[in-house]
């Protein structure tokens, strides 16, 4: 069943001739005066919005929202406040627009307006209704799937206008927007989605699904195929599970064929347990959130035919659980990876890399242009980024620089790391190729990528760990609780300006 999801018009209009339940209107801290526009309107609301601005009751902080009830037309005006106007900029606008909305709704209002020029400041029209677009569908993002009690209280906001006198047309920024947040939210859904339910034969068949919609090509290996491929490193981290693994590939074909192919592989370990080196508790919970990267890499080709972009993608993603068992994997094992290498293991908890050690090197054999992992690999970036930003490391300076220009257009954060050959001592193994992990537990980030780095075969590459930031714990701007869709957007926007 389709979830319900806001509208979104743009209305070329004065203001005062706007009839909705609100209205929301931005203002600096030092900018408090009313434009003509907004006097216009004033003045049909008995200069209601001038008083209770010079009454004090509002001072434009960063952050502020004030609900007028005018009941004139207009219902509500909500004054927001966008803080100091020489330190505005997208992540305000964005999070400012978030945290409005959610007001909103949670006020059972179920439909508003949202004045753009108030917000636009030093952005153009395209850049600012975008965005608007994009954190007003995100920050109302909700998971109640598996509630059963109080259904029908649960609010939904139906219309979400953009009032502007401009004669442009922003088809094209409505369609980028609602299809990128589409993206996102689905993501964070089936991140959300409990392990019991969203086994990797339960995400292997939505793929398909979503294939069958959007026109993908899709093959999915199984357990038996998969062991024939000779993917050692894949099956020994699934043989400890009932729940057999499965390798979802995802082709779509938006350029000529002559273009080379960019490669996405998501780690997808729908529920990891750490195995015989068993999680303890609380570290265990959410391990429903280690599929991130698969869930996102399946998204993101889904989005990239919805918009029919020119370029042409495979994505790979491997999907398994890591459970202890009287068949898992074991400490000291050795691996044989699908590209011949041996893989000495030293902790069945360390499964990601493993799992995308193989579908990496599937990737590299489809000779793509670039490879892009997105993966859950550790939690070592929380020391030195927190939940904030999303570690990376790259063997290449043109892929680095799309991965940063990507970041400051989709405002999510990131940060590249070191892949300096030092690193390559940590995995040294004395009776295989290498091992997967360091056993000093130092720099878990840049040595995760390290060991990644032998099954890429030469060609450009990224990997992108987001471990702290596949999750949220607050509720605040465009972040929900529970999952976050983390490089949905990021990666919409590498791909929309590839070249």
């Amino acid at each position: 069943m389709e979830k319900e999801t806001a509208s979104v018009k743009i209305a070329k209009t004065e203001l005062s001739k706007v009839k909705d339940n609100a209205l929301v209107i931005g203002f600096f801290k030092n900018k408090l005066s009313l434009s003509l526009e907004i006097k216009k309107l004033d003045n049909k609301l008995n200069n209601t919005i001038n008083s209770y601005i010079k009454n004090n009751d509002f001072k434009g902080e960063k952050g502020e929202i004030r609900n007028i009830f005018v009941n004139k037309n207009i219902k509500n005006i909500v004054l927001v406040g966008l803080g100091e106007e020489e330190k505005y900029n997208f992540d305000i606008l964005s999070n400012t627009i978030a945290d409005a909305t959610k007001r909103l709704r949670d006020s059972k209002i179920e439909s508003f307006s949202i004045f753009l020029d108030s917000f636009m400041n030093k952005f153009s029209e395209e850049d600012s209704i975008e965005k608007i677009i994009l954190s007003s569908l995100i920050g109302l993002y909700q998971f109640t799937e598996y509630k059963t009690k109080d259904k029908d209280k649960i609010i939904h906001i139906k219309q979400i206008t953009i009032i502007t006198n401009s004669n442009k047309n922003f088809d094209n920024e409505i369609r980028y927007a609602s299809v990128v947040a589409d993206a996102v939210n689905k993501t964070r859904d089936l991140v959300n989605t409990p392990p019991n339910i969203a086994t990797p034969e339960y995400v292997a068949s939505y793929a398909k699904e979503l294939a069958k919609k959007s026109k993908l090509k899709c093959t999915i290996f199984g357990e038996k195929q998969i062991e024939k491929m000779k993917m050692g490193c894949f099956i020994g981290v699934a043989q400890g599970s009932i729940n057999k693994p499965r390798l979802v590939v995802l082709e779509y074909n938006g350029a000529d064929k002559k273009q080379k192919l960019i490669a996405i592989v998501g780690k997808g370990v729908t529920f990891d347990s750490g195995g015989l080196n068993l999680k303890p508790y609380p570290f265990i919970l959410n391990m429903k959130d280690d599929k991130g990267g698969a869930v996102a890499a399946i998204h993101v080709i889904e989005a990239c035919a919805k918009l029919k972009m020119p370029i042409n993608i495979v994505v790979v993603t491997p999907l398994c659980e890591n459970m202890p068992s009287g068949t898992s994997f074991r400490p000291d094992d050795i691996l044989k990876a699908y590209n011949g290498m041996t893989v000495e293991i030293k902790n069945t908890d360390a499964e990601g890399r493993l799992i995308l050690a193989d579908a990496l090197s599937y990737a590299a054999e489809q000779k793509p242009q670039a490879i892009i992992d997105i993966a859950t690999l550790t939690g070592a970036s929380l020391i030195a980024l927190g939940y904030v930003a999303t570690p990376f490391l790259s063997t290449d300076k043109k892929l680095t620089e799309k991965i940063k220009e990507a970041s400051k257009k989709s405002l999510e954060k990131v940060w590249e790391f070191p892949l300096w050959p030092e690193y390559e001592e940590n995995l040294k193994s004395d009776v295989a190729d290498v091992k997967h992990i360091s056993e000093d537990g130092d720099a878990g980030v840049i040595i995760g990528a390290t060991f990644l780095k032998n099954f890429v075969d030469n060609i450009p590459w990224a990997h992108i760990d987001i471990g702290t930031t596949v999750w949220s714990k607050v509720d605040k701007g465009v972040l929900v609780k529970g999952a976050t869709g983390v490089t949905v957007r990021l990666m919409m926007e590498m791909l929309r300006g590839w070249k």
